[in-house]
């Protein structure tokens, strides 16, 4: 979805363009201006407080068919938290859904490298090429997720059906280079 700008330019929605902005902006901390006006833009400002006995925050939004998360520094294994005072929410991950997994709709924003909702485990090996890792489910053997590198960080594609549907997309500080 576009937006009309001055003079006829057109500007991209926020919402289309969370890989893009994630793939940019994962790692930082929630006092990076950059991350604090996508997080206004999708409705997320303030960030919320760290719950009691908690160390991640869930940032849902069912409707629109994502999830970002924030992990506080002092629990996050990584590079990026190395100096980071406890409590510090670094953005640690993304989630993009398909439609009808759990409670979320599709996310209708632009997917990374071609990817529609409607590939398959096949049909993304053969746009993204041979996957770093296959996982599979332990006790069917049947194929549940891959995973490739994305530049610095690490992007999971998860299954239904062995491969036959793609639920889910998830673009990770860890496990990346």
């Amino acid at each position: 979805m576009t937006e009309p700008g001055k003079k006829g330019k057109m500007k991209t929605s926020p919402i289309n363009d969370i890989f893009a902005s994630a793939e940019r902006l994962l790692g930082r901390t929630s006092d990076d201006p950059e991350l604090k006006i996508l997080l206004q833009a999708l409705g997320f400002w303030p960030l919320p407080e760290f719950e009691s006995e908690e160390s991640s925050i869930y940032l849902e939004d069912e409707a629109r068919g994502f999830c970002l998360v924030f992990d506080d520094s002092s629990s996050l294994e990584h590079p990026l938290a190395a100096g980071k005072p406890p409590g510090t929410p670094i953005f640690r991950n993304v989630f993009l859904y398909s439609e009808g997994v759990g409670d979320y709709h599709a996310y209708k924003g632009t997917l990374p490298h071609g990817i529609t909702w409607s590939d398959t485990a096949n049909t993304l090996v053969a746009k993204m090429g041979p996957p770093k890792n296959e996982i599979k489910n332990k006790k069917t053997g049947k194929l549940s997720a891959h995973r490739w590198p994305a530049g610095r960080w690490m992007l999971t594609a998860s299954y239904g059906g062995g491969g036959s549907s793609l639920n889910r997309l998830n673009l990770d500080i860890l496990g990346g280079a």
